[in-house]
């Protein structure tokens, strides 16, 4: 057992920390030209639901002399237990501490994680400001969408890759590897290599350059290049994107990282274009990724099909910034829904507009199950969605309130902001009527096709308000955030006059105050979100986490006022991010800026001004307003009607399986008894986590399992008794129901190929319909505990406290269950305990009862017959066994002194552990 395998148990979530997922890649360093570690500033669940993760540790590794890992933010417990236990922080793949990677890349996704970059890099013993770095130190490169802002953490990044990494990463890679032993022995080296990676197209060098206090607004500037070294030019400004033009060159991954333990984004996610012209003037995104760029339907379902075999996954997303807006969307929608159907695998749609919900949408996204709809009017009246340019109507909403309910979904959840400009107390009420106008068309519909009342769960409207916050090239980056106290007041508005049916999620507001800040802040921001991270500021996304008055101190420790950074500006104002260009022009966005005032739409570019589909007509012109951008309208024109017509005439993506005309009962299909182990590392994944590898590993073995009816199908098996976490065991059960008969000696490598290490099936056999199922076939488990050395090694000293154990007629322990304390006897779960030397080593053998009468845990066991708990130990579940007659190859208990009191829950006093 290594250190840090010692500190899993003292964890909440030590699954986040294992590494070994199926499709994760693990190669020999000292072969490796470069080595990667790619830095995710949250916890385990949330970075691994990231896209660009999974595209940059895919195109990394794809190389032969590039070894690329991941290293995600420790949550604060395990942050604590690596101080105490002094050791560092370490990626997934082969725990190589952080600090000894050539780079180490951070991907930026949102403000509140600043903190997190300096636990992480702290923990990596790695100096936190550029200039205490020599050529000892991994070059730390940041990017993502917040690096289009970064001076606040511009001091903690030797550099920033600005815009699209697929072209622009492995080629800093490459040059750093390429000059670094020679720049190293060169006077002010690492500066000089700096120098040279900032030529690279997208790549921002903070340290190359200037900075100055407008003294108009107060901020400080970048200004320009700073003086160049003789020989130098100087930096490139201002620095411009980097944009990948074409997507097909970078296929997306189908290989795709399969977690144990679950994630946010749980299942293969498909991007299908990268960009957004929609024009949304409060987004960001939709200005940083312009122009739109399709991937062709030809790739997304080729992609979207194999991914699914590679990884055992059962549902699928079509991500992109706005899904409904891909040029041939309902036709594609309709493909991979096809695609899908027979596989019994789901696809859902990310980021969809509210015209993208029709009767063929349901249709296609509910062929498999049923979820919910995610809706983001954004704005409640049709004046600020004006404003804010958001191109839906009332009209639209109500349309896919009414497809989607009547389509039998059951759950819809929508989007709005509060804190917009020109905002009014009507807009307010705006947001409640639209509330109830969804909750009456939901039951209407309902009623109509059938959902009379006790038939289906309710109607299930959720509502999330969030703060506006004007983020750097959005078209309102000008306009200054409301106060937290007029946030606040909006919010309870809301909250007070919801109407019943619906329910809310708000946003925190203090934290959104602090992200704008953030977002809009300058460079001298570095000393405070340091100052905050000294005085414990982490996770501040997590509202549990979040101390503003750490924040609200920090600020006053560097004497900068906060409200300077979210304040109201002219269109002529300096700001902070204006040396990063975009590559779109300024006075685009200013007159965009302007358009909102009058109230003015302005329909999306890249399109015809009528409607979200692609013109049949091709005399039919695309918008176009000269954002900046040199767009080939007519070749994104041609591109994308061929392409429709292409996906039209295909036929369908061959079907995997035989298709199940109807459902197929428990009792026909054929029934399949597993054993196998969780040893090693898998001790720490949770009983839920195994299921759900087990499901993915039969996925990818492509055994046809039987599915569950109604509207989420899912595998029909069973289980033996949970095992707690942390425990080990030589012999776990499973049962599965399979729509053919199996040849289980070829089934079976197929299905431990991609398992993790320390999880692979022994057996795979038939089992009879008329067999009791897992769930009450075992009554009996048999634990072994291995003592640590500071338990003392005498035999006889431990057979002496291990008697008197068993001689003892009572152990009451006690536990809390559903905040209520629960006194329980452990004689009543415990049989002979028994102690031998093994190997030099302390064993003892624990028979514990196991069922739906409850159990007990061998560590209280240890704990009653020692007197204190005992740390360090080994714990394995040899085997499960069972007191009638024995199923297949299960051994009786007749064998081991398992006598045990009948169960009962006591609450009599007396002595306790």
């Amino acid at each position: 057992m290594d250190a840090l395998d010692r500190i899993l148990p003292k964890v909440e979530k030590p699954s986040r920390y294992l590494g070994g997922e199926t499709n994760s890649i693990v190669k020999d360093h000292a072969q490796m030209r470069a080595t990667v570690a790619f830095g995710f500033p949250d916890v385990y669940e949330i970075g691994m639901s990231h896209l660009g993760l999974r595209i940059l540790y895919s195109l990394l590794n794809e190389r032969e002399d590039v070894a690329c890992e991941r290293v995600f933010a420790p949550w604060p417990d395990m942050e604590r237990e690596l101080r105490q236990a002094g050791l560092p922080l370490q990626s997934l793949e082969t725990r190589t501490p952080m600090g000894e990677f050539d780079i180490v890349g951070f991907s930026l996704q949102y403000e509140m994680t600043y903190s997190n970059i300096l636990t992480m890099l702290d923990l990596a013993d790695i100096p936190f400001r550029t200039e205490h770095r020599s050529f000892a130190s991994p070059l730390v490169v940041g990017g993502g969408p917040v690096a289009f802002a970064p001076e606040p953490i511009a001091d903690f990044f030797d550099c920033f890759v600005i815009g699209d990494a697929e072209e622009a990463f492995p080629r800093l890679i490459d040059l750093y590897v390429e000059l670094r032993d020679e720049y190293a022995k060169r006077p002010q080296g690492r500066r000089a290599l700096l120098r040279r990676l900032a030529d690279i197209p997208g790549v921002y060098v903070p340290s190359l350059y200037r900075t100055e206090i407008d003294p108009e607004q107060g901020y400080l500037i970048v200004t320009g290049p700073v003086e160049p070294l003789p020989g130098e030019e100087p930096a490139p400004f201002p620095i411009k994107r980097a944009v990948v033009e074409d997507l097909a060159d970078y296929p997306f991954p189908s290989k795709i990282l399969v977690p144990h333990s679950e994630i946010v984004h749980d299942r293969v996610s498909m991007e299908i274009a990268r960009g957004c012209t929609e024009g949304c003037r409060f987004c960001q995104a939709g200005i940083i990724y312009r122009p739109v760029r399709e991937r062709s339907p030809r790739e997304i379902i080729e992609t979207t099909l194999k991914s699914l075999d590679e990884t055992g996954y059962n549902e699928v997303t079509l991500s992109a910034l706005s899904v409904a807006d891909y040029s041939c969307f309902p036709d594609l929608l309709e493909k991979v829904a096809e695609s899908l159907e027979t596989r019994k695998a789901s696809v859902s749609l990310g980021s969809l507009r509210v015209y993208g919900i029709t009767d063929k949408t349901t249709r296609d996204t509910g062929r498999v199950r049923k979820g919910g709809f995610t809706i983001a009017p954004e704005a409640g009246t049709q004046r600020m969605r004006d404003v804010i340019n958001k191109g839906i109507t009332q009209e639209d909403l109500e349309k896919a309130t009414t497809a989607a309910f009547s389509a039998g979904w059951e759950r819809i959840k929508l989007y709005f902001m509060c804190g917009l400009p020109t905002e009014t107390q009507e807009d307010l009420d705006g947001i409640l009527d639209r509330c109830k106008d969804v909750l009456r068309l939901a039951r209407q519909a309902r009623s109509r096709n059938g959902g009379e009342k006790g038939k289906r769960r309710p109607v299930q409207v959720g509502l999330s308000v969030s703060s506006f916050i004007p983020k750097p090239f959005s078209a309102f980056q000008w306009w200054g955030m409301d106060s937290e106290a007029l946030l606040e007041e909006k919010q309870r508005y809301v909250r007070t006059r919801l109407p019943r049916g619906v329910k809310l999620s708000r946003h925190h507001v203090p934290t959104s105050v602090i992200e704008g800040v953030l977002a809009r802040g300058d460079r001298r921001l570095g000393k405070v979100i340091e100052w905050a991270w000294h005085h414990g500021a982490r996770f501040d996304g997590w509202t549990e986490c979040f101390r503003r008055d750490v924040w609200d101190q920090a600020f006053a420790a560097e004497g900068l006022d906060p409200d300077l950074f979210i304040k109201g500006l002219p269109v002529e104002a300096k700001l902070p991010w204006d040396h990063i260009d975009t590559l779109v022009t300024k006075e685009f966005l200013v007159k965009d800026y302007l358009k909102a005032f009058k109230n003015k739409f302005a329909p999306a570019c890249e399109k015809p001004y009528k409607g979200f589909q692609f013109p049949e007509d091709k005399d039919e012109k695309l918008v176009c307003y000269s954002c900046g951008l040199e767009c080939d309208l007519k070749h994104i024109y041609s591109e994308r009607k061929r392409e429709r017509q292409l996906l039209m005439l295909s036929p369908s993506a061959p079907q995997a399986e035989p298709e199940v005309e109807e459902p197929v009962s428990v009792d026909k299909a054929h029934r399949y008894l597993c054993r196998f182990t969780k040893l090693g590392r898998p001790r720490f994944l949770s009983h839920l986590d195994v299921m759900r590898t087990l499901q993915r590993a039969l996925r990818r073995a492509k055994v046809p399992m039987l599915m569950s009816q109604g509207f989420s199908p899912k595998p029909v098996m069973a289980f033996g008794p949970a095992l707690a976490l942390g425990i080990e065991s030589a012999e776990e059960w499973v049962e599965f129901h399979s729509l053919e008969p199996l040849d289980t000696e070829q089934v079976l490598p197929e299905v431990n190929r991609d398992l993790p290490e320390g999880i692979r099936f022994l057996s795979m056999e038939p089992f009879e319909h008329a067999a009791a199922s897992l769930t009450v076939l075992f009554d009996r488990a048999l634990y072994s505990a291995t003592l640590p050395e500071s338990e003392g090694t005498d035999l006889q000293q431990h057979r002496r406290q291990v008697a008197a154990f068993n001689e003892r007629t009572s152990v009451l322990v006690e536990k809390i269950v559903k905040g209520k304390t629960r006194v329980r006897d452990l004689k009543h779960f415990v049989g002979q305990v028994e102690v031998q030397l093994k190997q030099d080593a302390l064993y003892l053998t624990i028979p514990v009862r196991v069922g739906s009468g409850g159990s007990a845990r061998p560590e209280d066991v240890l704990q009653a017959i020692y007197g204190h708990a005992v740390a360090g130990v080994s714990i394995r579940r040899e085997r499960l066994l069972q007191t009638g007659e024995p199923g297949p190859q299960t051994p009786t208990a007749d064998s081991i002194n398992t006598d045990m009191k009948e169960p009962v829950e006591s609450r009599n006093e007396g002595a306790r552990i």
